[in-house]
């Protein structure tokens, strides 16, 4: 079975033409109509709705967080553990030079 073959509008057009001229009914050498754009009125699709930034903010903000590598619970509660010990070790570090600069200060103004 043999494919179809299909044209184009303009192939379309053009075998009218020469359809037209072979019948006596046209133009010998007629000219290519200017293209004028074609207007469907009747099938015109409904335009759609542009959703708000908000909506947008958050559907864009869900599609972010699906592609987050999140941390399964044993790293996050190792992590959480390394943070508290970072966070008191610093403490106890600034509380101490504030300590001893506090009594050196006391010490030179008297």
């Amino acid at each position: 079975m043999a494919k179809k073959k299909t044209q184009t509008r303009k192939q379309r057009k053009e075998a009218a033409a020469r359809r037209q001229v072979a019948q006596g009914g046209g133009k010998a050498a007629a000219a290519p109509a200017p293209k004028t754009p074609v207007r469907k009125t009747a099938a015109r699709k409904p335009a759609r709705k542009q959703p708000n930034a908000i909506e947008r903010f958050i559907r864009e903000t869900r599609g972010e967080l699906q592609k987050v590598s999140w941390p399964t619970r044993e790293e996050a509660w190792r992590l959480t553990v390394v943070v508290t010990a970072v966070t008191i070790f610093m403490a106890a570090f600034l509380g101490l030079f504030d300590w001893v600069f506090t009594k050196l200060f006391a010490l030179i103004l008297g």
